[in-house]
């Protein structure tokens, strides 16, 4: 953004994966901000991301690695991590249990898990109706880094859940994410694919569930909305109905169900007599 100069990224099939290589120093220098522009095949949908360099980002770790930018798909959204609280049925089990809100980023707010210790994200919205998802991927990103030099190969379990209003939830999908090298901030970026149509009944909500190892040496840090770094967030398949209300077409499709089967039962109903 300060000098003007623009680039284009490079691949080398039809992946998603794109690589640019700037010379530091001579493309761009730390505290500098660099502006990522995205735009789908189709022209129909974009995004903009702006961030600072940083000087480990220049010096230590090569560059910025393995980031990913999503685009906005119909009917998906997104639910940032926060530290907030959550009113209403959130489940049992969890050591905390903080709020994911709907488009809105949350604050600089780092979660710190011990060994085994567990953390609950829930939708800050109840469901205002029994909301059906067909199949689909539930897309993860989160910062975290281990705080133990030697927990580089522990994980994090990740479920993705259904908390009842009886406060009782049940696993929809699962993955386990293996960190890899030791005290180093990295974001974490997954779909659970195996989550399989599922209902939030009306008066519950969906959340996502975090599990530190319990045979790991050190805590785990979890981070929800880093300065100049895309913040902590699950979005939804495609395949969203409008969670926590379909939308309407959806509604009035269920109204006419109920209506032709209500008439169905009435004209059995008149046969008989």
């Amino acid at each position: 953004m300060d000098t003007g100069v623009s680039w284009y990224a490079k691949n080398t099939s039809e992946s998603n994966c794109y690589l640019l290589l700037l010379v530091p120093g001579t493309d761009v220098n730390a505290s500098e901000t660099l502006r990522t522009e995205v735009t789908s095949p189709d022209g129909n949908w974009s995004k903009i991301v702006e961030c600072a360099v940083s000087e480990d980002e220049m010096n230590i770790d090569g560059g910025r690695c393995n980031y990913n930018i999503t685009l906005p798909v119909p009917n998906q959204q997104a639910w940032y991590f926060t530290n907030g609280s959550v009113t209403g049925p959130t489940g049992g089990g969890a050591n905390y249990t903080m709020a994911m809100t709907k488009g809105v980023e949350g604050g600089n707010d780092t979660i710190t898990l011990a060994p085994g210790e567990r953390v609950r994200f829930c939708a800050d919205q109840l469901a205002g109706c029994n909301v059906s998802f067909p199949e689909g991927d539930w897309n993860v990103s989160y910062w975290l880094k281990q705080l133990h030099e030697y927990d580089g190969y522990k994980g994090v379990h990740n479920r993705l859940q259904v908390v009842y209003p009886n406060m009782s939830t049940s696993t929809i999908g699962t993955v386990y994410t293996q960190l890899g090298q030791t005290q180093t901030l990295r974001e974490l970026s997954f779909s659970m694919s195996d989550t399989g149509p599922f209902t939030v009944p009306e008066g519950g909500r969906f959340a996502l569930e975090l599990e530190w190892s319990s045979d790991a040496n050190g805590n785990l840090e979890f981070y929800c909305n880093l300065p100049d770094r895309r913040a902590s967030h699950v979005t939804s398949p495609s395949s969203d109905p409008g969670y926590p209300i379909p939308e309407l077409p959806t509604v009035i499709l269920f109204g006419m169900g109920l209506l032709v089967i209500t008439g169905y039962v009435m004209l059995r109903w008149n046969r008989r007599e």
